[in-house]
């Protein structure tokens, strides 16, 4: 798993960086920028619930981790030859469509090797190892790739290739993962049946309060997130003039602050439980438009990053861990299947409404960049601001052994000890 963990990520760390790049140097205006961003949210959840509920019947994870990887890497190949932002669109939605199985699959993996005491450091350790294998591979290829207006193969086809040849060998190393097998007693006709029945999931909604409380709530809030998404690589190479080799530098600054904090707040986690890191993370995320509407240099953006790095690395295991502890046993993969499928749909509206409002805010202020960008990231400042505090509405499912308060009671009065010795 650790292997598979870095192969696909240093795949995904050498493209996917610089896939918006691509699309920005065939032309693609706002909106289909905002189409790219909106199928990069929506196909990887599309697909979620009957593949989730189709694994947890069949009682197997390795051949949905292995087929999905196989072939979502494939499509990098097929990215070098794309002659317009149209055709990387469509590439890019066949590739998120085909990896949505590997997500759900993935989580109940984890979770069928993991219990409540140990979750957070593991899922820390898989964090640490992946986020070093992609960092590792966006600052090589940013390195390797030359900057210029050159053909889309000139510039892309190194970091491409070699980004479709690792997450293609990362999959197949699964294959030396033994499962027990699960003995079926059902034909190819009812499993057919079954998933597709799984796409109607609202059950799952309404039997858990907790689960449906989380979900509601971070559908809204990454919706408002999503609004901007598609216009940050705007104002890096637009606005700010960053450089390929810039753009990496970002990404390799962002994973490596939330690497440095991640298992850290996985150690912290199995002690107060995730929601006082769901809410810390939700408040800090507010800065984010408001620093990006504000940005003069391409500097402000690092800084920015760098101090991201607790929040992110907090959501990572926060809300995994949150999921995780709401969910039955026997329905890990589908309630991770739903959950992404509704963040998924929230993210692909959000990502299209900011594509075509930066389009009107375009016409709007004269076709001025800088004050069309900032209009859409003030909304979606005021929209976070707004929606994180509705998450002091979540609760803890689970009963962990210290608050944070109490936490940090026991830790100062440890240093006053330390201090009166």
């Amino acid at each position: 798993m650790y292997a598979n963990q870095v192969g696909v990520n240093f795949g995904k760390g050498m493209a996917d960086p610089f896939v918006p790049a691509l699309a920005i140097h065939l032309q693609a205006t706002p909106a289909q920028l905002g189409w790219l961003q909106a199928f990069v949210n929506l196909f990887p959840t599309v697909m979620q619930v009957p593949w989730g509920k189709l694994s947890d019947f069949l009682g197997r994870r390795t051949p949905f981790l292995i087929v999905g990887g196989v072939l979502s890497f494939s499509m990098y190949f097929f990215m070098l030859g794309v002659m317009n932002a149209g055709q990387l669109i469509m590439l890019v939605a066949l590739q998120m469509f085909i990896g949505s199985m590997m997500i759900p699959a993935w989580s109940a993996l984890v979770g069928d090797m993991t219990t409540a005491r140990n979750r957070g450091t593991i899922m820390g350790k898989f964090f640490a190892v992946s986020s070093v294998a992609s960092l590792t591979a966006t600052l090589l290829a940013g390195y390797i790739m030359p900057e210029g207006s050159g053909s889309v193969f000139s510039v892309y086809a190194i970091p491409f290739f070699l980004a479709g040849m690792s997450g293609i060998m990362g999959s197949i190393i699964l294959m030396r993962i033994k499962e027990p097998k699960k003995r079926m007693y059902t034909s190819p006709r009812r499993i057919f049946a079954f998933s597709m029945r799984s796409f109607i999931f609202i059950s799952d909604l309404t039997e858990n309060i907790y689960f449906r409380n989380l979900v509601v709530l971070q559908s809204v809030f990454n919706l408002i997130m999503s609004l901007i998404w598609p216009l940050l690589y705007l104002t890096y190479i637009d606005v700010l003039g960053a450089s390929l080799f810039d753009i990496a530098i970002m990404t390799v600054i962002s994973t490596g602050a939330a690497l440095f904090f991640q298992t850290k707040v996985g150690r912290l986690l199995d002690l107060i439980g995730p929601m006082p890191q769901i809410l810390i993370s939700r408040f800090t995320f507010i800065s984010v438009p408001i620093v990006y509407a504000l940005a003069t240099e391409i500097w402000h953006i690092y800084i920015l990053n760098a101090a991201l790095g607790l929040a992110t690395a907090m959501s990572n295991v926060a809300f995994f861990a949150y999921v995780l502890d709401v969910a039955p046993d026997e329905k890990k993969g589908e309630y991770f299947a739903v959950y992404n499928t509704m963040i998924g749909i929230a993210t692909f509206v959000g990502s299209v409404v900011g594509g075509y409002l930066a389009l009107f805010f375009l016409d709007f202020y004269g076709q001025n960049m800088v004050l069309a960008l900032g209009a859409v990231y003030a909304i979606s400042a005021f929209g976070r601001g707004a929606c994180a505090m509705w998450f002091f509405k979540l609760k803890d499912p689970v009963e962990y052994p210290y608050t944070l308060r109490g936490l940090i009671r026991d830790w100062v009065m440890r240093q006053r000890g330390r201090v009166g010795v």
